[in-house]
């Protein structure tokens, strides 16, 4: 499949996820057809302490946890929210 367009959409990095992406917010391009999975593709590519963990992620759209097929919108704002655990 050929995409014609790219857009851009801001992650922000919660708690260890700035860990394993060595920031708190980063910003990348993807095609226009662009969902969380492909989302969580990219960013697993190009930071493997993020892949070994990325099905335990949530991604949140604003204050919503959204799923893997969620379509994305340019510009759109998302958090990588990582498992919580305590007592």
């Amino acid at each position: 499949m050929q995409h014609n367009g790219s857009m851009k959409v801001h992650v922000e990095c919660c708690g260890a996820a700035a860990r394993w992406c060595g920031a708190e917010e980063l910003s990348l391009d993807l095609a226009d057809d662009a969902t969380v999975e492909t989302l969580l593709e990219r960013l697993s590519a190009l930071h493997p302490e993020l892949a070994r963990r990325r099905d335990r992620l949530a991604v949140a759209a604003g204050e919503t946890v959204v799923p893997r097929d969620h379509k994305l919108t340019a510009n759109e704002r998302l958090a990588l929210i990582p498992p919580v655990s305590g007592g």
